[in-house]
C-alpha cells in the first residue's frame, strides 16, 4: 500500500515545537512564521517542514494537544519516529535544529528550568500497522 505523506510547517525553539500546521491550509503564512522565528533566534526559534504520513501526523497533533511540546519536537529528530519521512530547515538554522529542544537555552528563564520529564520521556514508536 502506497503511503501518502503530507508536508507540515511550523517553529520550533528550545522550549520544543511552538506550531504544527497543514502546509496546505497554512502556506500564506510562511512569511509571517519565518519573521516570527527570526525575532525569537535568542531562543534558537527557527522554522521547520517536515513531510509525515497520517499517523506520524496525528501523534505529532497529540503530543500538541497534550502540552508535551518537547517531546513533539524530540519525535521530529528521532530516525525512528521519522522512519524516511524528510525534515528540512534552512541552512543557517542546522545549527539550532541539532541542539533544541533544550530549555536551558533560552537566555530569559532557561536557567531557572528545573529537569524536563519530556526530555526523558522516550519518543513513541509506530507500529508497522501504524507506518501507513
Amino acid at each position: 500500500m502506497i503511503c501518502m505523506l503530507e508536508k507540515y510547517v511550523g517553529i520550533a525553539d528550545a522550549h520544543g515545537l511552538e506550531s504544527f500546521l497543514k502546509f496546505e491550509d497554512h502556506q500564506d503564512h510562511l512569511g509571517f512564521l519565518v519573521m516570527r522565528a527570526s525575532a525569537n533566534r535568542h531562543r534558537h526559534a527557527l522554522v521547520y517542514q517536515v513531510e509525515l504520513n497520517a499517523n506520524q501526523a496525528d501523534a505529532i497533533a497529540l503530543m500538541m494537544a497534550d502540552g508535551k511540546y518537547i517531546l513533539a519536537c524530540r519525535a521530529l529528530h528521532d530516525p525512528a519516529f521519522l522512519r524516511d519521512s524528510p525534515i528540512g530547515v534552512e541552512n543557517e538554522m542546522v545549527e539550532s535544529w541539532e541542539r533544541i529542544p533544550n530549555p536551558r537555552l533560552d537566555p530569559y528563564n532557561g536557567r531557572f528550568v528545573d529537569e524536563d520529564e519530556e526530555m526523558e520521556t522516550d519518543v513513541p514508536t509506530l507500529s508497522s500497522d501504524e507506518e501507513e
